[in-house]
């Protein structure tokens, strides 16, 4: 009965090294922007019809990609709260002084 228990605990912490080691080399981490930021340009590429805005905090800028929606109801230049993965604003909201 002992030795069954050993057997598994030392199977158990194989596999949780080996399951930090795959994700370690194999799974791309998601670059998260969050915190508070100044909208200071959109702009919209004519060819694509992709529209993007330019947000910035302290020395920092980011062009990042907006949903049509955002793009019209956003106001430059404008403060406010933003979230952004992958190069895209997920949301952006405006902050109440």
């Amino acid at each position: 009965m002992g030795y069954l228990v050993v057997v598994l605990t030392i199977g158990l912490l194989l596999s949780l090294i080996f399951k930090q080691i795959w994700q370690f080399f194999f799974k791309t981490r998601k670059q998260g922007i969050y915190g508070h930021y100044l909208l200071v340009e959109k702009q919209k590429e004519k060819n694509s019809g992709k529209f993007y805005g330019i947000f910035q905090q302290g020395e920092k800028e980011y062009q990042l990609e907006l949903t049509f929606s955002l793009y019209i109801h956003l106001q430059v230049p404008q403060r406010g709260y933003l979230h952004a993965e992958s190069g895209k604003v997920l949301t952006f909201k405006q902050r109440s002084d």
